[in-house]
């Protein structure tokens, strides 16, 4: 008797742990995805860190760069495909930094203090006035 009652308990043991592991990949959406997710969460401090940097320049010279440094360009790339973020100024102090989503924003997201940086996967352009601060971009914990 004890033998089919511990292997019962084996068994409902197994079926619960293997349970656990398709649930947290259903609801993660796999390893893939999560890639993915990180990607879209370094083009956001990408975005808000450029923005900071345009902003400083403005604030100094009173002028909006006419196009971003090959620096710039380079440390704020895509972090997938290498592509630099786009950006087209306004004169005086408007200005745009686009670039492209491969997922939607979390839903936190769109509440609260970071509602500004809420996007779809796809292309997004973002709009910054240089003489008011970047409003803070979420910050991810790895």
């Amino acid at each position: 008797m004890p033998v089919k009652r511990d292997a019962l308990a084996a068994f409902l043991a197994t079926v619960a742990v293997l349970l656990v592991v398709v649930l947290g990949f259903w609801k993660l959406h796999g390893p893939k995805t999560q890639r993915l997710v990180r990607a879209d969460e370094k083009r956001l401090q990408n975005l808000s860190q450029l923005a900071n940097q345009i902003n400083n320049q403005y604030q100094r010279s009173k002028q909006l760069p006419t196009a971003l440094s090959d620096h710039q360009k380079r440390q704020f790339a895509d972090p997938l495909s290498a592509q630099p973020l786009q950006y087209s100024p306004a004169p005086p102090d408007r200005y745009q930094l686009c670039t492209t989503f491969a997922t939607e924003s979390p839903r936190p997201e769109r509440t609260g203090d970071f509602v500004f940086w809420t996007h779809s996967s796809g292309a997004k352009c973002f709009e910054f006035d240089a003489s008011e601060p970047v409003p803070p971009a979420p910050y991810f914990y790895y």
